[in-house]
């Protein structure tokens, strides 16, 4: 693939997304974009990456300041639907969201947060939405102490900071879902047959195999599995 190449693809590309950076997280964005079949555009700093870029077929442009409005524009801003950004550097990544909306105010622009204490500045620059990975991924960590069922945590908005746990029902059990919900905060069922029930009518009753999605908090979920244990849901 040749820089022409590239540049023609991107030319005629309208609601793509630009990924700013392509270090371990830009290469896993790239990698879920491509499995949801969306266009898109890598933009980096380190221009002696173009050539492995475009041999694996990855649409890459390179400028030493990617935040710049001529970079950005290179990129199509003006017609992307949304921008990732996942710099290392924190500033770089604000500043990139700062021009990208002035560029394209109707863009949707997403960044992490290397610091946490800059969630804020993010969500002023412009951010739609903003990941602290490493606050995020440490929540994990310690909530999985105290139990193996810990599998997503909310990032945004008044949800953010509580966390979705998963408890497979392994025990003879059968109860009805109305009944559950007046001790846990279940908020959806896999059956045992792979059917997701994301809003169970109160009788449902809930079966041997079937797996059940908790909303929790640091507070309360050693409570939470207790109860279900108390209730014969799950093994103690």
């Amino acid at each position: 693939m040749s820089e022409e190449l590239v540049a023609n693809m991107i030319s005629k590309m309208q609601n793509h997304v630009i990924v700013m950076g392509y270090k371990y997280l830009g290469m896993y964005v790239v990698e879920r974009l491509k499995q949801l079949a969306l266009d898109f555009v890598v933009l980096i700093r380190d221009e002696s990456q173009l050539p492995s870029l475009h041999k694996e077929g990855i649409p890459a442009i390179g400028s030493p300041i990617a935040r710049s409005y001529q970079a950005l524009l290179k990129a199509g801003v003006e017609r992307a639907s949304a921008i990732i950004c996942t710099f290392d550097d924190d500033g770089d990544n604000l500043l990139t969201i700062l021009n990208a909306k002035k560029l394209n105010p109707k863009i949707r622009a997403i960044t992490i947060v290397n610091d946490e204490e800059l969630y804020e500045a993010a969500l002023s620059s412009g951010a739609d939405v903003v990941v602290a990975p490493f606050e995020l991924t440490g929540q994990i960590l310690a909530m999985s102490t105290v139990s193996k069922g810990v599998s997503a945590v909310f990032v945004k908005g008044s949800m953010k900071n509580k966390f979705i746990a998963e408890f497979q029902v392994n025990r003879e059990v059968s109860i009805r879902f109305g009944e559950l919900c007046k001790s846990v905060s279940v908020i959806m069922v896999l059956t045992k047959n792979g059917e997701l029930l994301a809003n169970p009518q109160d009788d449902y009753i809930v079966k041997t195999g079937d797996v059940i999605y908790v909303l929790v908090d640091s507070s309360n979920l050693v409570e939470v599995e207790t109860r279900l244990v108390e209730l014969g849901v799950i093994n103690g």
